[in-house]
């Protein structure tokens, strides 16, 4: 007879809509771990404006990919993978379910279907390409594409910088459309992904983030930032906020008018998020944990 795969539950959504207290109350009623699925809160130095869970949330419920990286280190997809599974076939020895939480889509649908082996990159040609695109913007990097990759196009967000940066590098270190390096064939995994997307209107999620900005300036989000302007050039802070707050510690810019960029690029990261969750049509979409614990058939 066969035993039923264990159950991944992934908790996704945009952000300031309340994932991580929905794992956590999730994961205390399963009595789980929780795997985070952030491409910002993995590194050690960034805390604040990457909403990361409080020391006292990360004790009510195990926590793991939280601070475990320097920013010096690369980190992409493949290796969240490699890490995610090894954690989930130690967590299955222990629970029938786990959770999986966080707003970098990428790292879930990898985690959940594998993603197509690309090359190595010489971190010259990462290091040229993220020092051109501090000085001229996304637009080179989307010229870019049009010419050398038009396929590409219909299938990668053409205003995240990260991801075209990665196709980009990769272009010019093969000398081949990057789009020829996907497969798309979905791996056979150990486990059964259960998907859910927090969601809310868009107003609710404009006044979450809001809130959430604010919280984070009086935490101390600005002093974050005072700490790792030298550092400002690394990928790991190119990141949405941060930016802002170190053109205005350099004085380039006002706090209203960096609290507004702050506010902008927020918004407009959310509404990437959402339209990523919207492309995979695996996700139920709830707006509270009593939603998610109706499709579990938890009473």
């Amino acid at each position: 007879m066969l035993h039923p795969k264990p159950k991944l539950i992934i908790i996704g959504g945009p952000t300031a809509i309340g994932k991580t207290r929905a794992a956590i109350q999730l994961a205390q009623r399963l009595g789980t771990e929780i795997i985070s699925a952030d491409s910002r809160q993995i590194y050690r130095q960034l805390a604040i404006g990457v909403g990361r869970p409080t020391e006292e949330e990360l004790k009510t419920a195990k926590h793991h990919l939280i601070g475990k990286i320097d920013i010096h280190q690369h980190y992409h997809a493949a290796d969240f993978e490699k890490d995610a599974l090894t954690l989930l076939e130690n967590i299955y020895t222990q629970h029938p379910y786990a959770i999986v939480c966080g707003g970098t889509g990428l790292y879930i649908q990898t985690l959940c279907d594998g993603i197509d082996e690309m090359p190595e990159v010489n971190t010259a040609i990462r290091e040229q390409l993220n020092a051109r695109f501090t000085q001229e913007g996304i637009s080179f990097l989307q010229n870019y594409i049009y010419q050398h990759d038009p396929q590409l196009v219909a299938s990668i967000d053409m205003h995240n910088h990260k991801r075209l940066i990665r196709a980009v590098e990769i272009m010019e270190q093969t000398q081949r459309p990057y789009s020829t390096f996907r497969k798309s064939i979905k791996k056979e995994r150990f486990f059964e992904p259960i998907f859910f997307c927090l969601y809310d209107e868009r107003e609710q999620i404009k006044k979450n983030i809001t809130s959430r900005i604010e919280l984070m300036l009086t935490q101390g989000w600005i002093e974050e930032c005072q700490k790792l302007l030298p550092f400002k050039h690394l990928k790991a802070l190119q990141t949405v906020g941060y930016k802002d707050i170190f053109e205005y510690l350099e004085g380039k810019i006002t706090y209203p008018e960096m609290k507004q960029l702050i506010l902008t690029h927020t918004n407009q990261y959310a509404k990437r998020q959402l339209t990523w969750f919207k492309r995979d049509a695996r996700y139920h979409w709830v707006k509270n944990l009593d939603e998610i614990y109706k499709t579990l058939d938890l009473k």
